[in-house]
C-alpha cells in the first residue's frame, strides 16, 4: 500500500520539530539579562559622576570641549565597550559546552 503526503499538522511529532525550527521560541537568558542591569547601572554611575564633577570644571574654568572629552572619557571607564561582545562569548561557549554533552540547540 502507497500513501502520498500532502501536508503535514503540527500537532505532529514531526510537525512540532519543523515549527521549532521555523519558528523558535525566544529565548531570554538570565546572564544577558543581568549583563544588561550592569551596563545600565555602570552608565547612571557615569552621568552622576560627571554632573557631581561638572561644578568643579567650571570653577576651575575649563572649557567646554574639555569638559566634553572628559565625560566621553567618563563612560568609557564606566561602561566598557567590549560587555557586549563579551557576553556573546560567553552565550557561544556555554553552547560548545552543551554540544559536548550532546545537547544541541536550535537558536543561541
Amino acid at each position: 500500500m502507497y500513501a502520498l503526503v500532502v501536508r503535514t499538522g503540527f500537532l505532529t511529532t514531526k510537525g512540532n520539530l519543523v515549527r521549532d525550527i521555523l519558528y523558535p521560541k525566544p529565548i531570554h537568558f538570565e546572564f544577558y539579562t543581568d549583563g544588561l542591569k550592569f551596563v545600565g547601572i555602570m552608565a547612571l554611575l557615569a552621568v552622576l559622576g560627571f554632573t557631581a564633577v561638572v561644578p568643579f570644571m567650571i570653577k576651575a574654568g575649563t572649557d567646554l570641549p574639555s569638559m566634553i572629552d572628559r565625560s566621553l572619557d567618563m563612560f568609557t571607564i564606566c561602561v566598557p565597550p567590549a560587555i557586549p561582545a563579551a557576553l556573546s562569548c560567553g552565550i557561544v561557549f556555554a553552547i560548545g559546552r552543551l554540544k559536548k554533552d550532546k545537547i544541541f540547540c536550535i537558536a543561541p
